[in-house]
């Protein structure tokens, strides 16, 4: 049988990509030419075995592949992303199989690292045009109570069925949307850290995404599309070794929410939405930018905190106590005052014409990412995910605490304008 095979570029941990309607019926070519003489095992939940895990499953012991037993999650609650389910997998996981990860994010994300804890690579079988992680390397899972990302391989083959793609749920193309729109915001926070001298661009991770991101979010309902899209963004993750080149503040945000337990009418809330509220208030803080030439901003600048004022108002931020011990190290490891703020601050100012131009070139307008939301189905205020003025406004605050990634709310903490900037933001709530 020929496998409907897509283009990946060369050198990845990703070898193997079908993808077609009707592609699951190659699953067991897919599995015998990436994985030769394993045994595959199955990994689902209640609901995306259903959808494409038991027709898989029929089919591998057609194949006379003799799957192990499959393990499958319950359907409800909805799964959420720990690493103490990884490492339970790993242990029940036979040592000689090849673990097919059947569904979208959470058991992508689970499988991908309990694999990688075991020493073996895997099979994903989406089910949802929903997020980018399927082809990324590393994993969003929650560790300690902190939301992260763990290292490791991405998957080694993917065999994405579009018939079953489409049978997903709406919002979960809507979710997925909403996940590659915010490379968009991503982009401008890597121009910012480059223009900052922390993190240069590197330029073939770069045009991966940023040279076809409008392209690919032309059109909501251009399913195939926004998948490949969302795949190039997982490409370019395992190029770069790190998730710098899918996310910035707008994941950070949706990070520190997950954390705080967000959900609405009792339901958690999915990563392409929170993300969807967070790259809007990140174009509001972006726009903030843009409005303001470099000597307006040296005369608005505030001073800077010391160490102990410092970590004060980093303990305020952290009182609920649900976000680990990780965010407040990162905070006040990553902390400027004296000379060095000082040495920031210029080095800012001198880029931030540059940068500015940069930005501008390549930005969408706050008003045009809201309609672009709207019409894809995805929320566009803080009330549509769950959250109230207060949590909302939190979130764009304790966000910069979480990572070692700089972005815009780097830039305006460290001019002593993330304050101000935020006033933008009373438009979405």
């Amino acid at each position: 049988m020929n496998i409907p095979l897509i283009s990946v570029p060369a050198g990845l941990e990703t070898e193997l990509f079908a993808m077609a309607p009707g592609a699951l019926s190659t699953l067991p070519e897919v599995l015998k030419r990436a994985f030769p003489g394993c045994k595959p095992w199955i990994i689902a939940d209640g609901n995306t075995f259903a959808a494409a895990g038991e027709q898989a499953l029929d089919l591998l012991e057609n194949a006379g592949m003799a799957p192990y037993d499959p393990y499958i999650f319950p359907g409800t609650p909805r799964l959420h992303p720990e690493y103490d389910l990884c490492e339970m997998l790993a242990k029940v996981m036979p040592d000689d199989c090849v673990p097919v990860a059947v569904g979208s994010g959470v058991i992508n994300d689970l499988t991908k690292c309990a694999s990688s804890l075991k020493g073996l690579r895997y099979c994903c079988v989406p089910t949802a045009c929903s997020v980018d992680g399927y082809t990324a390397a590393g994993a969003a899972l929650v560790v300690n109570g902190s939301k992260k990302t763990v290292k490791c391989p991405a998957p080694k083959a993917l065999c994405a069925d579009t018939d079953i793609l489409a049978t997903a749920p709406p919002e979960m193309l809507a979710s997925g949307f909403a996940d590659l729109l915010t490379k968009i915001p991503a982009g401008a926070d890597w121009i910012i850290a480059d223009a900052a001298g922390v993190e240069p661009i590197r330029q073939d991770v770069w045009e991966l995404i940023q040279g076809h991101i409008f392209q690919w979010t032309k059109d909501q309902n251009d399913m195939l599309n926004i998948f490949n899209g969302l795949a190039a963004t997982g490409y370019s993750m395992q190029m770069y070794k790190e998730s710098r080149p899918a996310s910035g503040a707008e994941h950070l945000f949706s990070h520190v929410w997950e954390m705080e337990g967000l959900t609405l009418n009792g339901t958690d809330v999915s990563h392409g939405f929170k993300v969807g509220v967070g790259l809007l208030a990140s174009t509001l803080l972006m726009e903030f930018i843009l409005e303001h030439s470099a000597s307006e901003i040296r005369q608005m600048m505030k001073p800077g905190l010391s160490d102990a004022e410092r970590e004060a108002e980093i303990d305020e931020l952290l009182k609920l106590g649900c976000y680990g011990p990780e965010p407040k190290q990162t905070a006040l490891k990553k902390h400027l005052c004296g000379d060095e703020l000082i040495q920031r601050r210029e080095k800012l100012l001198a880029v931030w014409e540059d940068m500015s131009s940069r930005i501008r070139k390549r930005f969408i307008s706050y008003a045009e990412m809201k309609n672009k939301l709207r019409a894809a189905g995805c929320p566009v205020s803080p009330q549509e995910i769950g959250l109230d003025r207060a949590q909302f406004l939190h979130g764009i605050r304790t966000a910069q605490l979480i990572r070692n990634r700089y972005t815009v709310l780097d830039l305006l903490y460290e001019l002593g304008l993330l304050d101000e900037a935020m006033k933008k933001l009373d438009v979405m709530i």
